[in-house]
């Protein structure tokens, strides 16, 4: 087993590192799918005259890590949002977030971003006897938004998915797309290229004095600056979460068949610490697990050895019948996460600074919303996002 992380993006060439002052109207400081889609949607809008600097690689720190299962239904539920906001703004959330799913994949193709993109369905499964989520309630309230919503039980739901793990789930069609995030995210700023964005690589913000950033090799006079640093970001109301993820054997084509991820599908659980999995491009099973907080100088990414334990008993459950389903590749990775599920805004003077998004698909949903605010143009998140 590798402990090493299996998202690989041959050919990408780094952009050297800032060795000399510059100024910019837009400074974007971090390198992740957050600061890469702000700086694409500013592009897209009109702006002029963009930069953005990233610390290492683009997506080197939690967005090249993660598993690469953008869905609707992420850190929380339908019914958490009903009970922090009420009915309608709950239901525009949701329905923003499924937009914001379509427009990823729009991007994607727009773009013509090699990022293994493969849309999805969804399946949220719960248990017999333990289920810290009612998913009877989160299925009748979905099933009011959309009417494709299917909740299956025993059978039902071993046609879906061949398990005796689990006995009843929701399925949710249209709800999933699986990529390579490092893909995704580097492939995407090298779409900004054409758009005028200068990028900057090894590039370390080291703070702002007045409108002019400092870096160890020059500074950076702005007069807007956006700080999407995730996990990084100093905030209290931002934690660290460390979770595992790994990379199984490809399957056969009689092993999908027979497990009923021939149609492949996202899948996670209901329980708080929940099991999460599913195909990459090439068949290989990415099973993850594990919410654990950590500090924000953790940077191990080894993976966390009781989470990867519970990963290797959880894969034996729910496919008893597969042969060596043992991990080839494991790793951790660290993301940024607040109490309420929901990005962290802060707006002081000519700086935005965004964190703590959850999911990748809020990520780009946050870094619309701040690219519209800094263009002085309504969001379609005005109402539910602050704005200052």
């Amino acid at each position: 087993m590798k402990h090493e992380v299996f998202w690989q993006n041959p050919g990408y060439e780094p952009r050297p590192k800032l060795v000399n002052d510059i100024e910019c109207d837009y400074l974007i400081v971090g390198g992740g799918v957050a600061g890469v889609s702000t700086a694409y949607f500013l592009a897209k809008l009109g702006a002029k005259n963009i930069v953005l600097i990233e610390k290492g690689q683009i997506a080197s720190g939690a967005t090249g890590k993660a598993a690469g299962s953008l869905v609707v239904r992420g850190e929380s539920d339908l019914v958490d949002h009903i009970n922090i906001h009420g009915r309608e703004t709950a239901e525009r959330y949701w329905n923003r977030i499924q937009e914001t799913l379509k427009e990823m994949f729009a991007t994607i193709k727009d773009e013509e971003i090699d990022c293994d993109a493969e849309p999805q369905d969804t399946l949220y499964c719960g248990f017999e006897h333990k289920s810290d989520i009612d998913l009877t309630r989160e299925y009748e309230e979905e099933k009011k938004i959309d009417s494709r919503a299917k909740f299956l039980e025993r059978e039902e739901l071993k046609k879906e998915l061949n398990t005796d793990l689990y006995t009843h789930g929701i399925l949710s069609v249209g709800h999933g797309l699986s990529v390579n995030p490092l893909k995704f995210t580097q492939n995407l700023s090298r779409a900004l290229d054409k758009y005028g964005v200068t990028i900057y690589e090894d590039t370390s913000y080291l703070g702002s004095e007045g409108n002019v950033a400092k870096t160890p090799s020059g500074n950076i006079k702005y007069k807007k600056l956006v700080l999407a640093i995730d996990a990084d970001h100093p905030a209290l109301e931002v934690t660290t979460v460390n979770s595992t993820i790994v990379i199984t054997r490809p399957l056969t084509e009689d092993e999908l068949t027979k497990t009923g991820l021939i149609v492949k599908k996202i899948v996670w659980d209901s329980q708080k610490d929940y099991h999460y999995f599913k195909l990459t491009k090439d068949n290989r099973l990415l099973f993850g697990f594990g919410g654990m907080f950590v500090d924000k100088n953790h940077r191990d990414t080894i993976p966390h050895l009781p989470h990867l334990e519970e990963i290797k008993d959880f894969s034996k459950k729910l496919f008893p019948y597969l042969d060596n389903l043992d991990p080839e590749y494991a790793w951790a990775g660290n993301f940024g996460m607040t109490n309420d599920y929901e990005p962290h805004f802060k707006f002081d003077g000519d700086t935005i600074e965004m964190a703590g998004a959850g999911t990748q698909v809020v990520c780009f949903m946050a870094a619309e919303h701040i690219a519209h605010i800094l263009l002085n143009k309504s969001s379609p998140m005005d109402g539910y996002f602050p704005s200052k």
